[in-house]
């Protein structure tokens, strides 16, 4: 495990190295995969971080991100909002690196939630939370729905 872990440590290393700019709080981590979502000018991204951070958000966290983005051809300024507003969006290098980013994380999440995931004894589906749990046969099993387990019991020829 520990060499995955490196190996993800290093791709994430790589992506961001490669794109010129250091994601090295939420703060720009949210900013990235708020414009990855629709394009927004800086005070709409400061109302929506605001909402999803647990810490006060200002100016000086948002606007020299979003020009070090723009100056590294990962963000572009699509249009002028109200009040002369400038509208970024992420260019095809900038929806790149969130895809990648994305990637990474999925990558890291694996390797986190791996022992807590269940399958589905019947339809294999993945359960992270919750599921149908039944003994059967001195056996306990996971189903993702009661559905499920009527269905497996049926398939082994349990009278239900």
């Amino acid at each position: 495990m520990f060499e995955e872990d490196k190996k993800i440590r290093q791709n994430t290393i790589n992506v961001l190295s490669e794109s010129g700019i250091r994601i090295n709080t939420l703060t720009k981590l949210f900013i990235i995969l708020l414009l990855y979502d629709k394009p927004r000018h800086g005070y709409e991204l400061m109302k929506e971080l605001k909402r999803i951070l647990p810490y006060r958000i200002n100016p000086e966290q948002v606007y020299p991100f979003l020009k070090t983005m723009w100056q590294k051809n990962l963000a572009e300024i699509s249009e002028r909002g109200e009040r002369d507003k400038k509208v970024y969006r992420l260019t095809n290098r900038g929806m790149e690196l969130v895809r990648q980013l994305l990637d990474r994380f999925e990558d890291i999440l694996k390797i986190f939630l791996k022992e807590k995931i269940k399958v589905c004894v019947n339809c294999g589906a993945k359960i992270i939370e919750g599921g149908h749990v039944e003994v059967i046969n001195g056996e306990e099993l996971t189903f993702c729905c009661v559905h499920c387990a009527e269905n497996y019991k049926k398939r082994i020829g349990l009278n239900i």
